[in-house]
C-alpha cells in the first residue's frame, strides 16, 4: 500500500513562514500586508496564485521572485509538524507502507522541509516540476504511478484542501480528508481525519 501526502496543513502546519514570507515581499513592493488568516485563504494552488490572490492582483514577477527567495531561506523558523506525525509515520512504515509527499510548492523547498522534520522518513518526496501542471491536474502522479509500477487500488492520498480532493477524484483513488488544515470548507467526502493520529485507525478499518 502507497499512502502519499500533501505537505501544507497535512503533515506540517506551514502557515507562519509562509505568512511572514508573504508580508515582507508584499512590503518590499510597498504593497499592503495581509493578516495570517487571509494568507491561509491563499495557499493551496502554487506560489504564484498565492501571490496574485495575497497582493489584491497587483502581481509582478518581482513580487513573486521576493517571495521564493525569502521563503526558501526561511522554510523552517516557526513551521511545525502536526502532533504524532513522526511517530505515526514511523508505525505506518513499520508495517509496511510505502510513504510520499506531493506538494505544488518549489520542488526544492519541499525536499529541504521534508529532509528537516521527517529524515529518512518518505520513499517519494515530489514538489512542482515545470513539465507537469500543479495538482489538481493528475499528470505528475501518473507519471509516478507508471515510472514506479504502483497499483492505484493500493494507493491513498491524504490532504486539507479541495485541490488534494480533486487530485485524488482525478486519479480515481482512494482519499482522506485532513479536517484540521487549512481548507474552510468541509469537504463532502465520508473519509475525515481530525488529528493525524487518526490515520492508523482508519486504515486498520480500511484493512
Amino acid at each position: 500500500m502507497h499512502i502519499f501526502f500533501d505537505l501544507d496543513g497535512t503533515l506540517i502546519d506551514t502557515l507562519p513562514d509562509i505568512s511572514n514570507a508573504v508580508n515582507k515581499a508584499l512590503k518590499l513592493n510597498n504593497l499592503k500586508e495581509i493578516s495570517i488568516d487571509k494568507v491561509r485563504l491563499c495557499i493551496g494552488h502554487g506560489s504564484t496564485n498565492l501571490m496574485i490572490k495575497a497582493s489584491n492582483n497587483n502581481f509582478s514577477n518581482k513580487l513573486l521572485n521576493d517571495y521564493l527567495n525569502i521563503y526558501h531561506n526561511n522554510l523552517t523558523n516557526l513551521s511545525k509538524p502536526y502532533p504524532n506525525t513522526v511517530e505515526v509515520l514511523n508505525e505506518l512504515k513499520i508495517k509496511g507502507y510505502k510513504l510520499g509527499v506531493y506538494s505544488n510548492k518549489d520542488n526544492n523547498d519541499v525536499i529541504k522541509i521534508i529532509n528537516y522534520y521527517f529524515p529518512n522518513m518518505f520513499d517519494f518526496i515530489i514538489g512542482k516540476d515545470k513539465k507537469f501542471p500543479l495538482k489538481p491536474d493528475p499528470s505528475l502522479m501518473l507519471n509516478i504511478i507508471k515510472e514506479n509500477n504502483i497499483d492505484k487500488n493500493k494507493l491513498i492520498y491524504v490532504g486539507d484542501m479541495e485541490t488534494d480532493y480533486n487530485l485524488a477524484k482525478n486519479l480515481n483513488i482512494k482519499f482522506i480528508y485532513a479536517s484540521y488544515g487549512y481548507n474552510n470548507n468541509l469537504l463532502i467526502t465520508n473519509n475525515i481525519i481530525n488529528e493525524f493520529k487518526d490515520i492508523v485507525s482508519y486504515l486498520t478499518n480500511l484493512d
